[in-house]
């Protein structure tokens, strides 16, 4: 899935009209559920963040009610929707929020371990999180490489702290999202083996543009690409 600054506006109405209380229409059956879910807007996003840009993406968004739970009413199922597409995907959501909470500590991490090991800026490794909360260096380096940059990883406190918190807030909010990240089968047992945090940050820096336009240190467009691209190449999908 993938969304522009746009959306933003449009997902700060959808949270906060929801919160009035009004009556919740309750639908049986899946072939009403379906077409009640077919209403919904086509999911657009553009490359660029301009106001004049076109589309460079459109699909209508379609959503079987094999996936999600039948006892939970129509606005109840969009209303987790938009609660979960706002704190996976916007700027403001948990998960980009940790994404930039990352970069600092990394940035200052990556400069003293260059000092001290040269070779290590160019070599293949990453950053993954184990299931007892710990980063783990990962990727063609040596057992001393490893160890050397696991303290490094584990010293880090703020870093440490950040790629938890994008771990708790993913896995919470995975469960109702469907058409981008919620295609792919991501868990406790899996996260370690899908998401490499040093390709997540270096691949999602802003440019001097955008960090004058948005004054965000990492650009959630390029974020958003970054974990499809990996969700992809290494999280099964959900069997339909």
């Amino acid at each position: 899935m993938k969304v522009n600054s746009h959306d933003t506006n449009s997902m700060q109405y959808a949270l906060s009209s929801s919160s009035k209380k009004h009556e919740i229409k309750r639908v049986h059956g899946e072939d009403k559920l379906n077409n009640e879910l077919k209403k919904l807007a086509d999911d657009v996003y553009h490359k660029e963040t301009s106001d004049t840009t076109s589309p460079t993406y459109s699909k209508p968004l379609v959503m079987e009610s094999r996936e999600i739970d039948l006892s939970k009413s129509v606005d109840e199922a969009m209303y987790e929707l938009a609660v979960a597409t706002g704190e996976l995907y916007m700027p403001g959501g948990s998960v980009p929020k940790a994404v930039e909470k990352m970069l600092s500590p990394y940035d200052s991490m990556m400069s003293n371990i260059i000092k001290e090991q040269p070779s290590l800026e160019h070599q293949s490794w990453g950053i993954a999180i184990n299931r007892s909360g710990e980063l783990e260096a990962i990727g063609s380096i040596s057992d001393d490489e490893k160890a050397f940059l696991d303290e490094k990883l584990n010293n880090n406190k703020e870093l440490v702290a950040a790629v938890n918190e994008f771990k708790s807030s993913y896995l919470e909010f995975i469960g109702a999202e469907y058409r981008g990240y919620g295609q792919y089968e991501v868990d406790e047992s899996n996260f370690s083996e899908v998401f490499d945090f040093r390709q997540v940050l270096e691949s999602s820096k802003s440019d001097e543009a955008f960090k004058k336009t948005w004054n965000y240190e990492t650009n959630w467009l390029k974020l958003n690409d970054n974990l499809l691209s990996q969700l992809e190449s290494n999280a099964p999908k959900h069997k339909m």
